[in-house]
């Protein structure tokens, strides 16, 4: 009853004075785009008081949402500073009413202020928003339209008062944070004294105030809202947010339609609780849809025989303040005979299934994955095999055109010699070709027989060093990789202008590099000028595949060459020898 009489209070102000019958009841109602909406009515929210030293304010906000004070937010009657008042929502709009001089215009012969020798300003957590104004100056609340209605208009029609328009001032809309404070000053404009302050903080606030009602029950769901909703609480809040229940029983948070609003709500009907169950997200409003109503029966929250050893977490929030969230806990007992540890052992087995899955869908990728790498690794080997496949006809063509040159040379026991070593040649890198990696003095071998065959051909010298210190039979290396460049100094470089041609090939070693150089004394080339030459182009290849199938072990091919100056082709094959 005690919450009751204070809404009627804050509904009919003039009664407290008790001086007039007629227009006895202040009246707030929404307006929508200009427009008075006469079935909109707005709890009144704010301090009437008939002190002529102190100003009546309302607080009109569209969460229908009161002001209180002290003895109000801590359900005491002790006496409160009467200058501060509490809110729950953020957004409201601040008027100032002459309560009193609508007394004195009633007959009474009260004292009263004049709004009109009255400015104010605004404070929000101490910084200045609203510098001193004239408090006549302001405009009607352009949100709320506020006006004087009698009892029996209300009586009749609670949701179309026929009101008269009440004199009131807009002093502006205000959004407050958790915690944040309004300071509202007044001031007599002509002497600067000061005359009446007041403060609004935002407090937090949250449904916590509910009974929690334990039940075994087999019934079906009508019977347990007969019989079960209107037991007596077992606990209330806001003392408890935690509870324990036995296993296959089940519970409600019951919510009463008049005792949750005890300071927080929406009048008169019941639409401000929202909840989440497990996690703060996909919130549902307590209730349904459909409003209930503000006097009668309960709302609630019901919680169909939860899983033994499982802990419920239910969050409940105001809709006008959702970031401020309560959460309550339900936990739930074993069976009788059930040990704890039968739950510990499943968890455990549980971890251990997730762990084996987690195994086996790691293999099952590093399979997938290795199946990649061996499908391109064949499909290098592949392209390896069919460019080295292409290396033999290039060296068979040029070696038909050195045997053509003979026979126009008239001399065909020479060619007929020379076509014979060429077959036998033709055999050793056919079978080198066929081979992924040969030894490095086996490829010095075959390319120094073919050195041997192009020497008859034309006459220039040939040189050979080792510099690298290791075995070169332990070492291995790409079969024919030189003979393409080896070719290419020889044909192109070493012609018919160099006086005393010449061919080297010396093998370093670095630490974990290989180095092998083929220099000659030619006529160079200019290196802005691509070379001409297929078997430069095939060997180019032959290295991107190479690198791409041993990404550690990298194969750099460079050249240096000036026009009459002789070319330097440099083989650079990194981390061949760790």
């Amino acid at each position: 009853m005690k919450k009751l009489a204070l809404l009627l209070c804050l509904l009919f102000p003039v009664a407290v004075a008790g001086q007039y019958s007629a227009n006895n009841i202040l009246a707030i109602k929404e307006i929508h785009q200009g427009v008075v909406c006469d079935s909109c009515i707005v709890t009144m929210a704010g301090s009437i008081s008939t002190a002529p030293d102190k100003v009546s304010f309302l607080t009109p906000n569209h969460d229908n949402q009161f002001l209180y004070t002290d003895a109000t937010l801590t359900r005491e009657l002790s006496t409160v500073d009467p200058s501060k008042f509490y809110v729950a929502m953020g957004r409201f709009s601040l008027d100032f009413y002459p309560f009193t001089r609508v007394l004195v215009h009633k007959g009474d012969t009260i004292p009263h202020l004049d709004f009109n020798h009255l400015q104010f300003r605004t404070l929000v957590n101490g910084t200045l928003k609203n510098d001193w104004t004239d408090v006549a100056s302001l405009k009607n609340d352009p949100d709320f339209y506020i006006g004087h209605g009698d009892m029996k208009s209300f009586r009749d029609q609670p949701d179309n008062v026929k009101t008269t328009p009440a004199e009131h001032y807009h002093a502006g809309k205000f959004e407050l944070r958790l915690n944040d404070s309004l300071n509202v000053e007044f001031r007599n404009k002509n002497s600067l004294a000061s005359v009446y302050h007041f403060s609004i903080t935002r407090v937090r606030s949250v449904p916590d105030y509910f009974n929690f009602v334990d039940f075994s029950s087999d019934k079906s769901f009508e019977d347990i809202l007969n019989t079960e909703i209107n037991k007596v609480r077992t606990e209330q809040g806001p003392q408890v947010s935690h509870f324990e229940i036995a296993a296959g029983h089940s519970a409600l948070l019951r919510f009463s339609n008049h005792e949750q609003y005890h300071f927080f709500g929406k009048t008169p009907k019941n639409s401000g609780i929202e909840y989440a169950i497990g996690k703060p997200e996909n919130w549902q409003r307590l209730g349904g849809e459909s409003n209930a109503k503000f006097t009668t029966g309960y709302t609630y929250i019901y919680l169909d025989k939860p899983k033994a050893g499982e802990t419920v977490r239910i969050f409940l929030r105001y809709r006008h303040q959702p970031e401020s969230i309560h959460e309550v806990t339900v936990s739930v007992g074993y069976y009788p005979g059930t040990a704890k540890w039968v739950d510990l052992a499943l968890a455990i087995v549980g971890v251990i299934l997730l762990a084996l899955l987690a195994v086996f869908i790691q293999k099952r990728r590093y399979k997938r994955q290795l199946t990649n790498v061996n499908r391109k690794k064949n499909e290098i080997e592949n392209q390896l095999q069919l460019l080295s496949g292409q290396l033999n006809p290039h060296f068979l063509f040029n070696s038909l055109n050195a045997v053509q040159s003979l026979i126009r040379q008239e001399d065909p026991e020479a060619a007929n010699q020379y076509i014979t070593e060429v077959a036998t040649f033709m055999r050793i890198i056919m079978d080198s070709g066929r081979k992924e990696l040969v030894s490095l003095s086996e490829e010095i071998a075959i390319e120094e027989r073919y050195i041997a065959l192009e020497q008859k051909r034309k006459p220039f010298e040939y040189h050979f060093q080792n510099e690298c210190g290791h075995d070169l039979a332990a070492i291995d290396f790409p079969p024919l990789l030189l003979q393409p460049i080896i070719e290419n100094s020889i044909r192109h470089g070493l012609n018919e202008r160099v006086g005393k041609p010449a061919l080297s090939i010396t093998v370093r070693c670095n630490k974990t590099d290989l180095f092998v150089v083929i220099t000659d004394n030619g006529i160079g080339f200019d290196p802005s000028v691509k070379p001409a030459g297929h078997g430069l182009s095939l060997t180019n290849r032959r290295i991107a595949l190479i690198n791409q199938k041993l990404p550690a072990m990298q194969i750099i091919l460079q050249t240096n060459t000036t026009t009459g100056g002789g070319t330097i082709t440099e083989i650079r094959l990194l981390k061949w020898l760790s």
